[in-house]
């Protein structure tokens, strides 16, 4: 579980780098830029992937300095570390990040919990959906953790098309 809270931890700072760019007005400043709108928020999907990236490296930093001090990790402890932080993040962030768009940054700790809560409700989804595959209702089942990895990074790109869409309509 350690894993999973190395990797969500960097997606987190999003919410403090939304807030920050809205108290400096720079939501009014880049739409002046010779970027189209829709690269705008590309570059917010970006960073993210980026800080996930940044999370998994950080995780495996941890992995090695267990391994090296004389813990063994398991290979499936370890995946199910970095799926769990995956899920979170990405279906966090595919939640948070329009939310904020369209209704400001002020309550953006209040959409993150929601986001984050969304994505276990997707995951407990995702196992009673499975369960006639995973001999009942079993979260830590292998092919529940994949199937809810990737439902999360379906609706991540889903929700740049909703971002795009709401951040072209929006006036700053």
């Amino acid at each position: 579980m350690g894993l999973a809270i190395q990797v969500f931890l960097f997606v987190v700072n999003i919410g403090t780098s939304l807030r920050a760019d809205e108290m400096a007005k720079w939501s009014k400043y880049e739409i002046t830029l010779p970027v189209s709108r829709g690269n705008l928020v590309l570059a917010k999907y970006i960073s993210v992937v980026i800080l996930l990236v940044l999370g998994m490296f950080m995780g495996s930093v941890t992995v090695a300095l267990l391994h090296i001090s004389g813990y063994t990790m398991t290979l499936p402890i370890m995946l199910r570390g970095f799926e769990v932080g995956l899920t979170l993040s990405f279906f966090s962030i595919a939640v948070m990040y329009p939310l904020v768009l369209k209704f400001g940054t002020e309550k953006n700790e209040l959409i993150l919990i929601l986001s984050t809560f969304g994505a276990i409700g997707m995951q407990l989804l995702t196992a009673a959906c499975l369960a006639k595959w995973t001999d009942g209702m079993n979260m830590r089942h292998p092919l529940v953790e994949a199937v809810s990895t990737v439902i999360a990074i379906i609706i991540f790109f889903a929700s740049y098309f909703v971002s795009v869409k709401i951040h072209k309509a929006k006036e700053f």
